[in-house]
């Protein structure tokens, strides 16, 4: 049965006005995101990934069209829908228990205890409760920021190359934990990269966004079971498909 659609792109333009004119960033995005799918926005830099981004979220208002979800125009930021970042923004006078309850200051103590607890423990964090970011690893910060974005129970998250600032093994590990914690909980994932082999290890449809302006050069549906053999031929044969609508040459 196939889910029922969340996000919906109505040819969404963005133009951002400088001294010599506008510069148009965003050109005609017209896409559909179902719910519980985890959708990877790839492409180059400054090809506008991260402002089609702030759009859904309500940070930014398109020039042109519209993003609605559940039926509504986003309007603007809500708690039902959060963002986890590139560069932590978990605080550093903050343990990781305060850190986690950031947006649960409105429940009663018990029901916060319990969702900190379940929500530290899903992120693999069992045991750092009351450390500091400044005794964390790089990976653990940023399953602090992942942990607190869960905690409200959001219905779609927003992550614009939040594995960015890591290194490899880090990073590999990372798409592992968060890939498990989206088949436990099924919300609604908008990723943003322009690493191909994070967007073919993490998403069910890749959208390929072309040079600024962006526009949508392809969407390519990842069928392959997970977790996804990185040496498989099926894998390689969908990393050359992105490199090509990308334009990069991947020989050496």
């Amino acid at each position: 049965m196939t889910a029922p659609v969340k996000v919906v792109f109505e040819d969404v333009h963005k133009d951002f006005p400088t001294k010599d004119g506008d510069l148009k960033v965003l050109a005609g995005i017209d896409l559909e995101v179902n719910a519980g799918e985890l959708v990877c926005l790839l492409g180059p830099s400054g090809c506008g990934k991260s402002t089609l981004l702030n759009i859904c979220a309500g940070f930014e208002k398109p020039s042109r069209g519209r993003v609605t979800i559940d039926g509504e125009p986003v309007a603007g930021p809500t708690s039902k829908r959060v963002f986890v970042f590139q560069e932590y923004g978990i605080f550093p006078w903050a343990s990781v228990w305060d850190n986690v309850a950031l947006g649960l200051r409105h429940l009663p103590k018990k029901e916060q205890y319990r969702i900190i607890g379940e929500t530290i423990e899903l992120v693999g964090l069992t045991g750092f409760e009351r450390a500091y970011p400044m005794e964390l690893s790089g990976g653990m910060k940023q399953r602090v920021e992942v942990a607190r974005a869960l905690a409200v129970s959001p219905d779609v998250i927003y992550m614009d190359e939040p594995f960015g600032a890591l290194d490899s093994l880090t990073r590999l590990t990372m798409r592992a934990e968060l890939v498990r914690i989206w088949q436990q909980q099924q919300q609604t994932i908008l990723f943003v990269t322009h690493d191909v082999d994070e967007s073919v290890q993490l998403a069910d449809r890749i959208v390929v966004l072309t040079d600024r302006p962006g526009r949508i050069a392809d969407v390519v549906s990842i069928d392959l079971p997970r977790p996804r053999d990185l040496g498989s031929a099926e894998y390689g044969s969908i990393k050359n498909r992105l490199y090509e609508l990308l334009g990069v040459s991947h020989s050496v």
